[in-house]
């Protein structure tokens, strides 16, 4: 079957749909990056050499096939719990929380079954994300780094840039959940309005590093420290958790850089 475009959103919207991604997210942002442009390059230069391009993350399922796009998807988090956890300061509010252990689950389906979609067309397709967590990547031991980051892979599709916390600020806002494939298939890739500059819908306002628990976020992004964060997403914020929000094995998610700022649902 020939792909294009229009098909692949629509490919997209319907496992929106059909994975019950649709009762925690709104409708996603769909965008594609070359899977040559030089960004990808630019990212493992910086993040490190373990840190996947497009074509080494392909070749991890399918060794000698080309790389052609980078099909990315935003989900942006429904009104009902970015509500909830404005008003929150130190936890997330379960309805929050219930986005993150059990929506994003319908994000990982949404990742594997669109890979397998293209790849039964004809166009082998992996999700790389899904492939680092079975080689069981180890953050701390990367300096909580990964071998792919779903938000650089929305950065090149166009769909965002960068805010002081590291999340992505999209046209949807900052509080979203992020997708993305890698394919064979060729697709136009979207212009990025921002042009390469990571922090241009930044507005510098600083809510973020006000909302965080931890005093994990700075006004100098570089400053951002990652390991603080980890620590109160696996210590502190884990304390009577059955209690709080009734299940024990899923993470949890913070998410208070995210909501309660200017970004949360739109760009400022």
């Amino acid at each position: 079957m020939k792909m294009d475009r229009d098909k692949i959103k629509t490919m997209v919207e319907r496992l929106y749909y059909s994975t019950g991604a649709e009762y925690f997210f709104a409708k996603p942002l769909i965008g594609a990056a070359a899977a040559g442009d030089p960004l990808f390059q630019k990212f493992k230069t910086a993040v490190g050499d373990f840190h996947w391009t497009p074509q080494e993350a392909l070749e991890q399922e399918f060794p000698g096939v080309k790389a052609r796009t980078v099909i990315a998807w935003i989900l942006p988090v429904n009104e009902k719990a970015r509500r909830a956890n404005r008003s929150m300061s130190d936890r997330p509010a379960l309805e929050w929380a219930r986005v993150r252990s059990f929506g994003e689950p319908a994000n990982e389906q949404m990742r594997l079954q669109a890979a397998k979609v293209l790849t039964t067309y004809g166009y082998p397709a992996s999700a790389p994300h899904l492939m680092q967590r079975k080689k069981g990547v180890d953050f701390k031991k990367l300096g909580f780094a990964s071998f792919w980051s779903e938000r650089h892979a929305a950065f090149a599709a166009g769909l965002g840039t960068f805010g002081l916390s590291a999340g992505l600020i999209t046209e949807a806002g900052i509080a979203v959940r992020i997708g993305s494939i890698v394919t064979a298939l060729e697709l136009e890739p979207d212009p990025r309005p921002y042009g390469d500059e990571p922090y241009a819908w930044c507005s510098r306002c600083e809510e973020c590093v006000n909302r965080c628990p931890v005093n994990g976020v700075f006004p100098d992004p570089a400053l951002r420290d990652k390991k603080r964060c980890y620590e109160h997403l696996n210590g502190p914020m884990n304390q009577d958790r059955h209690e709080q929000y009734g299940w024990l094995d899923v993470e949890l998610g913070c998410g208070m850089c995210q909501t309660g700022v200017a970004c949360e649902a739109g760009r400022p």
